[in-house]
């Protein structure tokens, strides 16, 4: 029976301590000289939903409001799940001409499996962590031809996202810079409240691997819009593709967007489907408070 025991804490012990520094540089065939952070694969297909998102459809037009918005995510993966919060702040310079937005993760909890921590290369004093902050999103939105916006609507939009993550070594975010830029749409029909909405841009950001210091993509968008008074509701397709061939570096999701304006409330109701690249199925919800209008 001792023996049995100590058979049984034996194999406790050595489970407990399985993911070692040794374990990590046999599963990245490390080369004995390279620092951890160069096997991280910072490429969408190999991290965490928020690492690397989608950047959503901008639909020709800024949001002339100032507004701040807390919205609960659930992000569901085979070997992955995640539940997290964002926070999203807009401010309107100009009204019809020039807004400003952000976005940041400041809480993540995730629960992966040893099969997506081995194919992520998770770092052995990582490997038992389940919290992180991910990285913060600014962007400028800039109305264009503004006196065609009955017929057409325009807006250029500048984005960067700051290297503010927590998550590298659990291969969550990227923890490097990286920006996009897009030229946006919306082509109304009549006064129906329905708008064909699009987007085409360019998406970069930095890997740091072997071969390449940064990754270089394609930033497309698709879909409709229709606006009531007080309601609007969104679908479309949006990706990027990244020129590193079969590597998880081209994102492509469908998603469809709900928000119901009370007052100076609104309800937020999202969902997401990852098509190619990006293997969540994720639902967003909360609400925003709208401060004032533009001028």
């Amino acid at each position: 029976m001792r023996i049995f025991l100590a058979i049984i804490c034996c194999c406790f012990v050595v489970n407990s301590h399985a993911q070692t520094f040794d374990w990590w540089a046999r599963n990245v065939h490390w080369d004995g000289v390279s620092p951890w952070q160069r096997y991280i694969i910072r490429l969408p297909g190999f991290l965490g939903p928020n690492a690397l998102p989608v950047p959503a459809i901008t639909n020709g037009s800024i949001d002339s409001s100032t507004s701040l918005a807390i919205t609960g995510n659930l992000h569901f993966s085979k070997g992955d799940n995640t539940k997290n919060l964002v926070i999203y702040g807009n401010y309107c310079l100009i009204k019809k001409i020039i807004s400003f937005d952000a976005s940041w993760v400041p809480y993540e909890h995730f629960t992966m499996s040893n099969v997506i921590k081995e194919k992520r290369h998770v770092f052995s004093d990582f490997y038992y962590n389940r919290h992180s902050s991910g990285e913060i999103h600014l962007n400028t939105t800039i109305q264009l031809l503004n006196r065609y916006r009955k017929n057409i609507q325009l807006a250029l939009r500048v984005g960067y996202r700051y290297p503010s993550g927590s998550g590298l070594g659990s291969a969550r975010d990227t923890d490097a810079p990286g920006y996009y830029f897009d030229l946006s749409f919306g082509k109304p029909f009549h006064s129906s409240g329905l708008k064909w909405i699009g987007m085409l841009g360019f998406y970069s950001w930095q890997i740091d691997n072997t071969y390449f210091r940064q990754d270089d993509a394609f930033l497309f968008g698709n879909g409709v819009e229709w606006n009531s008074k007080n309601f609007k509701l969104q679908t479309y397709v949006a990706g990027y593709l990244g020129f590193l061939g079969k590597s998880g570096d081209k994102p492509i999701v469908f998603r469809t967007s709900a928000e119901k304006k009370l007052k100076r409330i609104g309800l937020l109701l999202r969902f997401q489907q990852g098509l190619h690249d990006f293997k969540y199925t994720s639902v967003e919800f909360g609400a925003k408070y709208y401060f004032k209008n533009c001028n």
